[in-house]
């Protein structure tokens, strides 16, 4: 799947370290439960892009609790996915989590080709619409980590405006589908709720 960054509409200014990951549930298949809103997402029975997403926002948020040996678990877990950051943002967020790290706990990095994501924050109302070139025939998988995980809605549609996945809540739930050709779609993420939240979406 080849990536395309095309983002319009709000995008407040995010500090380095605030960015985070949300999950979308597979199309076309029954939606797994939504996570608890409160509570940590569950990893059994989790997607690798799903579990990607998850592993991003716990980084998040042990950088910020200041958790090294949290931190270096999950950002462990993020190299050895091979997942890259494809924004300014999310390569912020990498490089100061690795550099809060002690020599002893630094992971090595992971394998050159994986996942790819984006990073940002959404203001309550705001709305991140961007857009990606799906390859006809190549399975498409699209998950997210948002904090807070409940009031955010992800809908993915093609160009002509059919929807193929809508999600709500976003966190922790994947989107997987085969485009029968190649064509561009829109991925869309909505804060309905009333603070804050940032978000980690996911391309595999």
């Amino acid at each position: 799947m080849a990536l395309r960054d095309g983002y319009v509409g709000a995008w407040p200014a995010p500090a380095a370290a605030m960015v985070m990951a949300m999950g979308l549930a597979s199309c076309g298949v029954p939606a797994q439960p939504a996570p608890s809103a409160t509570g940590p997402a569950p990893s059994s029975g989790m997607t690798g892009t799903e579990r990607l997403a998850n592993d991003l926002i716990e980084a998040d948020t042990a950088f910020a609790a200041d958790n090294m040996a949290l931190l270096a678990e999950h950002v462990r877990a993020i190299e050895l996915a091979g997942a890259r950051p494809s924004d300014p943002l999310g390569e912020a967020a990498l490089q100061a989590w690795r550099s809060a790290l002690p020599a002893e706990q630094l992971p090595m990095r992971g394998r050159v080709l994986g996942p790819a994501y984006i990073s940002g924050r959404l203001a309550p109302g705001g709305k991140l619409h961007t857009e990606q070139v799906m390859l006809g025939g190549k399975s498409v998988s699209i998950a997210a980590g948002t904090a807070p995980r409940a009031g955010l809605r992800l809908r993915i549609a093609r160009a002509d405006g059919d929807i193929v996945c809508e999600q709500s809540p976003a966190h922790a739930r994947e989107c997987r589908f085969v485009p029968a050709f190649t064509q561009r779609y829109r991925i869309e993420l909505v804060n309905s709720g009333p603070r804050d939240a940032r978000y980690h979406i996911v391309f595999d």
